[in-house]
């Protein structure tokens, strides 16, 4: 027991030894150094492009279509300060509106709503009736009654 344990660590002494001859040059540890701080400055970036798209995420299509009327609107009173700009922002404020509402019409469901929700196995349905269900339903109601 005693001859292996020297053995053993010459052959771990020997091993080292190796890998200090493999040592990498200054160059390649230059090249290393570059790559490590763009990899480091890569995920600086990428992480703030993940908070910004997280906050942008927050920001529902009717609030674009709100900020894009302000924009027009905005626009129109705000030209005599500064008529170029204005214009640009009028310009920003129409393709802002356009997009939005394309977005509204078209990434609606079919039926008109989006995918079911459901907590502890029960739908949840906190949809009050729309205007127009309710003036069917009181029509259908006085329709009722006047045909007795």
């Amino acid at each position: 027991m005693a001859d292996q344990k020297p053995d053993k660590l010459e052959r771990e002494i020997e091993e080292i030894l190796g890998k200090i001859e493999q040592f990498p040059k200054p160059e390649s540890r230059r090249a290393m150094a570059r790559r490590r701080v763009l990899r480091r400055f890569g995920n600086a970036v990428a992480a703030r492009q993940r908070a910004v798209m997280r906050e942008l995420g927050r920001v529902s299509v009717s609030q674009l279509m709100l900020l894009s009327f302000i924009m027009i609107v905005g626009s129109f009173f705000f030209r005599r300060f500064n008529p170029l700009v204005m214009q640009w922002v009028l310009y920003a404020g129409i393709v802002l509106f356009i997009s939005s509402f394309a977005i509204m019409m078209f990434t609606r469901s079919p039926s008109g709503r989006g995918p079911e929700q459901r907590w502890r196995g029960r739908s949840l349905d906190s949809r009050q009736p729309s205007t127009l269900d309710r003036l069917r339903r009181w029509y259908g109601e006085r329709g009722g009654r006047a045909r007795r």
